[in-house]
C-alpha cells in the first residue's frame, strides 16, 4: 500500500517524521529531542483506533489496548466497521424487534460502546489547542537554593520527585526531592525539602550549546492537578500515555516540549525539565 492511499492524517504524520529525520541528520536535534518528537507521532483515527508512527523501520503501529502492535494503516476509502458506527446507525433494528429483542440489541450496543471507550481511554493521545496559562511561582526557593541561583543562574535541567516518608514520630511527612543540573559548569546539586544534600561533578561530554529551558523548579509543587501543571508550564499541547493499572493504577505520563511529568489520580508526583543541546 502506498502512502497516497492512506487517509490525510496518516500522510501528515509521515511527512512530519520525514522532517524530523532530516533535522536529526543535519544535527539540529539531539538524540533525546529526536526520540521525544518521534514518540509524539500518534493519532486517533475516525474509527476510534490509535496509531503511532515510529520504532524499527519507522513503521505504523496500532494500540491493541495493551501494547503497540505493528500494523498496516487503513486506506483512504476504508469503511468504518459497524461496531464503530454512530449510535443513530444502530437504532434501526430497535424498530423491528420487541421485548427481549430490544433488550438484546441495547445490551450489544452498550457492550460495544463501553469496549470502545475503554480502549480509547487506555490509548496515548495528543492534546492540542490549549490556551496558555500564566507561569508563576508556587513554591518558594530555600536560602540554599537562592544562593545557587545567584551564583549560577536557573538550572539548565531539573528533576522533581514528590513522595511521603515516615518521620521519627511514626507520622508521614511530604518530601520534595530535587536535582538541578548545570551542564555548562559541570555541576549537579541535590536538595531535599530545600536543604542542599549533595553537589557532584557532571560530565556529559557536551559538544554544543545548551538550549535554555522555559521552566523553573519554583513553578511546580507537590500534588498539583493536570490543569495546574499545564497552566504553570504554559503548555499549549502535550502527549498523554496512560499507564497499565498493574503498574500504577490511575497513573499517566505526559510529554511536552522539553518536559516530562507523571501524575497519579490527577496528582503530580514527578516532573523533569529536559535540556536540549545544539550540536556543534
Amino acid at each position: 500500500m502506498t502512502a497516497g492511499t492512506r487517509p490525510p492524517e496518516f500522510q501528515k504524520l509521515e511527512a512530519r517524521l520525514a522532517e524530523i529525520e532530516a533535522r536529526y541528520q543535519r544535527g539540529e536535534l539531539s538524540d533525546a529531542a529526536y526520540q521525544q518528537q518521534v514518540q509524539s507521532l500518534t493519532l486517533v483515527f475516525a474509527d476510534g483506533s490509535s496509531w503511532w508512527l515510529g520504532g524499527d523501520g519507522a513503521a505504523w503501529h496500532r494500540w491493541d489496548g495493551k501494547a503497540w502492535v505493528r500494523s498496516d494503516p487503513p486506506t483512504a476509502t476504508a469503511v468504518v466497521p459497524p461496531s464503530r458506527q454512530a449510535p443513530r446507525a444502530l437504532s434501526r433494528p430497535l424498530l423491528l424487534g420487541c421485548g427481549a429483542g430490544v433488550l438484546l440489541v441495547l445490551g450489544a450496543v452498550v457492550i460495544l460502546l463501553l469496549g470502545g471507550l475503554a480502549e480509547y481511554r487506555a490509548a496515548p493521545k495528543i492534546v492540542e489547542g490549549i490556551q496558555p496559562g500564566t507561569a508563576s511561582a508556587v513554591y518558594s526557593l530555600s536560602r540554599a537554593q537562592q544562593v545557587v541561583v545567584a551564583d549560577l543562574g536557573a538550572p539548565q535541567a531539573f528533576t522533581l520527585l514528590f513522595y511521603e516518608e515516615e518521620l521519627e514520630d511514626g507520622s508521614l511527612g511530604d518530601v520534595r526531592f530535587e536535582t538541578w543540573s548545570y551542564y555548562a559548569d559541570g555541576l549537579e546539586f541535590t536538595f531535599i525539602n530545600g536543604d542542599q544534600v549533595g553537589e557532584e561533578p557532571l560530565d556529559i561530554g557536551a559538544s554544543g550549546d545548551i538550549v535554555p529551558i522555559p521552566y523553573r523548579p519554583e513553578q511546580f509543587a507537590a500534588y498539583m492537578s493536570l490543569d495546574e501543571v499545564v497552566d504553570a508550564a504554559g503548555l499549549t499541547t502535550y502527549l498523554v500515555v496512560p499507564l497499565e493499572k498493574e503498574l500504577v493504577r490511575g497513573g499517566a505520563v505526559y510529554y511536552a516540549d522539553e518536559l516530562t511529568f507523571g501524575l497519579k489520580n490527577d496528582e503530580l508526583l514527578y516532573i523533569e525539565a529536559l535540556a536540549l543541546q545544539v550540536e556543534g
